[in-house]
C-alpha cells in the first residue's frame, strides 16, 4: 500500500526517480540484518500487539486521506511513519524490542524515497540552486568568461542556461543522500563515518553541478544552443555515474565489507500465529478495497466540477501566442498548457497563462501547487517586492480567488495575478488554504481531480491598484467558470 503511493512520484518526477532503487537496496539491508542477528535473550515483546492494532487502525484514516491529497507532504509522511511503526511492532512480536532496534534502520530506509513537504523542498532546491549559479559564475569569470548571475540564469554572451538546464542536477543531492545512507548501514560504519559519507555526498552535488553549468556554457559559447539538449543530458548522466562511482570507493576504503557472518535468525524467534497475521491481513485488505469502492463509487457518480475556460484577446494589437517548451512541460509535469502575450490601448504589456494538470488514476493534478509565481519568478531573474492579500474576482459565471505579488524586471513593475482552480464543489479557498486534514474531500469521495493554474502578468502600470482594477475590468470577458 506504502508502495502504491509512492510510486507516483517515482513515475512522474524527475527528482524522485530514484526511488525504485530504494526498494531493492531495502531489501538489501534488511537481509544482511536478518542474517547476521545475534543471539535475541528472551525478552517480553508486551505491548508490541497493541502498537501493531493502533498503527493498523490509524493506516485506515490516513489512507482515504492521502488520496485526496496526494501532492500534500504531511499525509505521505504520515502513512510512511505508520507504516514503519507497524513492521516494527511485528518484528517486536518476533523477537521483542531488541529485534526490532536491529532491524531498524533497514525499516526506516524507505523515508529516502518519500517526497518532502513542499515548503521544505523548494527552500532545499531553491537554494542550492542559487549557491550553483552563484559558484558557477564565480568560476567563469576566474576563467575570463563574462558571465551574469540572475536568479538560476547563468547569463553569457551567446545565450542563457535556464533554470531547467541549470537546477535540474540538484536532483543528485537527494540520489547521493541516499546512497550515502546505504553504504553507511551495509558496511556498518561508525557514525561519524557514516556522517562523512552524508557530507561527501552533499559536496559532490555541488561540485559536479558547477561542473556540470562549466561544461555547459562552453558548450554554449563555442555552438550556441546547437545541440545543447544533448549535452545537457550527457552531463547529467556523466557526473552522476563518476559521483556514485567515487562514493563506492570512498565507502571500501573507509567501511570494510559487507558482514560476511550470515548463519541466519536465531532460532529463539517466535513465529506469528495464523490467527495474527491473517487477521492484520484481511483487516488491510478490507481498508484497500473499502477506499477503492468509496472513491470509484463517487466518481461514477461524476460530481459537479468546475472548468475555468479561456476566451484568449486575440483582436488586441501585437497579440501572440508563445508556446510553451516541452522542457517546461516536463519541469511542471502539466498536461497541457497555453500562453499568449498582448498590448492593450494604453500601452500597457499583458501575458497570460494557462496550465492543465489532468485527473485520472494517473493524472497530474498533484503537481499543480508546487511552481507558484513567488517561486519561478525569481528563480527566472525577477526578485519579489512584495506580496499583497488574496482577492476574491468575479469571472464570467462566478468567482476565482487570486493571489497577487510585485516583482521587479529590470526598472519595470511586474504585478502578476495567480489562481489555482480545482475542478471541485468545494469552498474556492481549498487551493490556498489546506482543509481539515483533507476530510472534506473524503466525505465527498473526490480524489484525481484536474486542476487548472491561470496566471496574469501585467508591466506599465504606475502601482499594483491601478493592475487590480484593470484586471477586474477585463477578467470577465476573458475568463468564465463552467460546471
Amino acid at each position: 500500500m506504502l508502495t502504491a503511493y509512492l510510486h507516483i512520484f517515482w513515475s512522474y518526477s524527475p527528482q524522485y526517480e530514484y526511488g525504485w532503487l530504494v526498494l531493492p537496496l531495502a531489501a538489501r539491508l534488511f537481509y544482511l540484518r536478518w542474517n547476521s542477528l545475534s543471539e535475541l535473550p528472551s525478552s517480553s515483546n508486551r505491548g508490541t500487539l497493541l502498537l501493531a492494532l493502533l498503527c493498523a487502525l490509524l493506516i485506515a484514516p490516513m489512507w482515504l486521506i492521502r488520496q485526496t491529497t496526494t501532492h500534500w507532504g504531511v499525509p505521505g509522511y504520515g502513512l510512511t511513519a505508520l507504516v514503519t511503526a507497524y513492521t516494527l511492532s511485528m518484528l517486536g512480536m518476533l523477537g521483542g524490542w531488541k529485534l526490532a532496534r536491529q532491524m531498524l534502520i533497514a525499516v526506516l530506509f524507505i523515508f529516502c524515497a518519500v517526497k518532502l513537504p513542499l515548503t521544505p523542498e523548494q527552500w532545499i532546491i531553491q537554494g542550492l540552486s542559487r549557491f550553483v549559479t552563484e559558484a558557477s559564475v564565480e568560476v567563469l569569470y576566474l576563467l575570463g568568461i563574462p558571465a551574469i548571475g540572475s536568479g538560476n540564469l547563468v547569463i553569457l554572451n551567446t545565450g542563457t542556461i535556464g533554470i531547467n538546464e541549470a537546477c535540474s542536477g540538484i536532483n543528485s543531492l537527494q540520489s547521493l543522500f541516499m546512497v550515502a545512507l546505504f553504504f553507511g548501514e551495509e558496511r556498518r560504519m561508525l557514525i561519524t563515518r557514516r556522517i562523512f559519507m552524508i557530507g561527501l555526498g552533499v559536496f559532490l552535488s555541488l561540485f559536479f553541478n558547477v561542473l556540470r553549468i562549466l561544461i555547459l556554457s562552453i558548450v554554449c559559447l563555442t555552438n550556441g544552443t546547437t545541440n545543447f539538449e544533448s549535452w545537457h543530458d550527457r552531463a547529467g548522466w556523466s557526473i552522476l555515474i563518476v559521483s556514485l562511482v567515487i562514493m563506492m570507493i570512498v565507502a571500501k576504503k573507509i567501511g570494510g565489507a559487507p558482514p560476511s557472518d550470515l548463519s541466519g535468525p536465531p532460532r529463539c524467534l517466535k513465529p506469528l500465529s495464523n490467527a495474527i497475521a491473517g487477521g492484520f491481513a484481511l483487516w488491510f485488505i478490507l481498508v484497500a478495497v473499502g477506499a477503492e469502492s468509496w472513491f470509484s463509487l463517487h466518481d461514477r457518480l461524476s460530481p459537479d466540477r468546475r472548468h475555468v475556460e479561456i476566451r484568449w484577446p486575440e483582436e488586441k494589437p501585437y497579440f501572440t501566442p508563445v508556446e510553451i517548451p516541452n522542457r517546461i512541460r516536463d519541469i511542471t509535469l502539466c498536461s497541457d498548457g497555453q500562453s499568449g502575450m498582448w498590448q492593450e490601448i494604453d500601452k500597457t504589456e499583458w501575458a497570460l497563462s494557462v496550465l492543465e494538470f489532468g485527473g485520472g488514476a494517473k493524472g497530474t493534478s498533484q503537481w499543480a501547487p508546487m511552481h507558484t509565481p513567488d517561486i519561478c519568478y525569481p528563480a527566472s531573474g525577477m526578485p519579489m517586492v512584495r506580496e499583497f492579500p488574496t482577492v476574491k474576482l468575479k469571472v464570467n459565471g462566478g468567482e476565482l480567488i487570486f493571489r497577487c505579488w510585485e516583482f521587479k524586471r529590470r526598472l519595470h513593475s511586474v504585478y502578476v495575478f495567480y489562481t489555482l482552480n480545482n475542478e471541485s464543489n468545494l469552498d474556492a479557498t481549498a487551493p490556498f488554504v489546506q482543509d481539515l486534514l483533507g476530510w472534506d474531500r473524503v466525505i465527498q469521495g473526490q480524489r484525481n481531480l484536474g486542476q487548472q493554474t491561470v496566471e496574469f502578468s501585467l508591466i506599465g502600470y504606475r502601482n499594483y491598484d491601478a493592475a487590480l482594477q484593470a484586471l477586474k475590468t477585463r477578467l470577465p470577458k476573458m475568463v468564465s467558470l463552467q460546471k
